[in-house]
């Protein structure tokens, strides 16, 4: 396997080397096949190059620990594009919750903009280079975060929470594999789940997917969840939704 994804969570790794093999008749077609859904999963939203200069930007920041704060979110794809609106958008989706204690699903670097307003995180994610930035930011800010790798397609345990986060995730579980979004749903113990769909794609390109993602999410969640609020930030489509009483 390439070198650019040895951070990456070996389950996930074991999984889809598996699931290529079944599908090509070679193992140069399914390598580049792993190599592939690699980037779609992870690649795509933070480089080893980035995460080396997260790395640097860590070690600088005793003496500039804001504007390394700031500089470390934008080298990762989904907390770059919240930044110039990241307050706005975190007083909108977590304010009217009464919630300390955050579970953030597939975290990337979320765990930063959380730690910095104050909230306690437990987050999962298949980069190690993310989960291990994440942790040492902790310990140097003194945050309650930690972050852990793992795959969530592999049905990890799942800490307890206040409240969940699943931000722009479905669509990238159940490209994977169909069913998976709304399983991982139903195994979150926490009382309210904030779930968030992108409205652009990351080339900047709207292709029809908010009404795409409201009919395929409010669909698949009439069943076992009860939806709070549903409403559009920032070009994020976000809901709150309660699994139902019973």
């Amino acid at each position: 396997m390439n070198s650019k994804y040895r951070d990456v969570c070996p389950e996930t790794i074991d999984r889809l080397t598996a699931r290529e093999a079944g599908r090509h008749k070679t193992a140069r077609e399914a390598d580049r096949a792993v190599r592939t859904a690699l980037h779609q999963i992870t690649g795509a939203f933070m480089t080893p190059e980035e995460l080396k200069r997260a790395r640097k930007l860590l070690a600088a920041a005793a003496d500039q620990a804001e504007p390394a704060l700031s500089e470390t979110l934008r080298l990762h794809a989904s907390t770059r594009e919240r930044l110039p609106h990241i307050d706005a958008f975190y007083d909108a989706l977590l304010g009217p919750l009464n919630a300390r204690v955050l579970l953030d699903l597939a975290c990337g670097l979320n765990p930063l903009c959380l730690g910095a307003r104050g909230y306690s995180v437990r987050g999962i994610d298949i980069s190690g280079g993310c989960t291990a930035l994440v942790n040492a930011w902790g310990r140097a800010r003194g945050w309650d975060i930690s972050a852990e790798c793992h795959d969530l397609l592999c049905d990890p345990p799942l800490p307890d929470a206040d409240a969940a986060l699943a931000m722009k995730l479905m669509p990238v579980l159940e490209q994977q594999e169909k069913g998976a979004a709304m399983r991982l749903l139903r195994r979150v113990s926490a009382p309210t789940i904030i779930v968030t769909f992108p409205m652009k794609t990351l080339g900047g390109r709207s292709v029809g997917m908010e009404s795409h993602y409201t009919a395929w999410f409010e669909q698949a969640a009439r069943e076992d969840f009860d939806i709070l609020r549903r409403e559009a930030l920032f070009g994020e489509l976000c809901y709150t939704v309660r699994r139902k009483a019973g």
